[in-house]
């Protein structure tokens, strides 16, 4: 079960590069449109708004959607993994409850992101706006999930296992939705 839980750092550390290589990508112009390298590194210059290509835009958000849908994807199915191990009582409750909250820690971490990456001024459609909107519901769904998996593995009380399967039935249900998945 370990090698899952390392398996499932290396798919968030993945999508982290893909996500900092796009925006590097995203900041390089069109040799027309770039600033001087002289103002581009001052961090006192103005701010100025670069243009982008419609390529190096699609590629940007290409890149972030088919990360973002694997990793809602991935985390659901962790979750899942997690709540097994310990039903079967595979691992100590202590390593699940260690376990679900680093998945936590990377969920928010993922929502924020997505959060903060609409507050940029980069032209987004609305279909993007919506599935930036999506993919946060989802993570918040997976929050829920992991949260209330957590706090079974304590109490063992009947209502965490209800929160738990009903984030549960609720993120997959808008994962089905939003990937087309049967």
């Amino acid at each position: 079960m370990r090698d899952i839980s390392r398996l499932f750092l290396r798919i968030f550390i993945v999508f982290l590069m893909a996500l900092a290589l796009s925006s590097e990508a995203l900041a390089q112009n069109e040799s027309s449109g770039s600033l001087p390298a002289s103002e581009a590194g001052d961090p006192k210059g103005p701010i100025v708004q670069p243009q982008f290509s419609d390529a190096v835009l699609a590629h940007h958000l290409n890149t972030i959607g088919t990360y973002s849908a694997g990793f809602v994807l991935q985390s659901f199915g962790y979750i899942g993994v997690l709540a097994d191990v310990f039903s079967q009582h595979i691992y100590d409750p202590d390593m699940v409850r260690s376990m679900l909250g680093e998945t936590i820690t990377y969920l928010n971490n993922a929502r924020r992101q997505l959060v903060d990456y609409q507050t940029l001024q980069i032209p987004l459609s609305k279909t993007d706006l919506d599935f930036i909107d999506s993919i946060s519901d989802i993570l918040a769904d997976l929050v829920a999930e992991a949260e209330a998996l957590r706090s079974f593995t304590e109490s063992l009380n009947q209502e965490d296992l209800k929160k738990y399967n009903k984030a549960r039935e609720s993120a997959w249900n808008k994962i089905k939705k939003l990937l087309d998945v049967r």
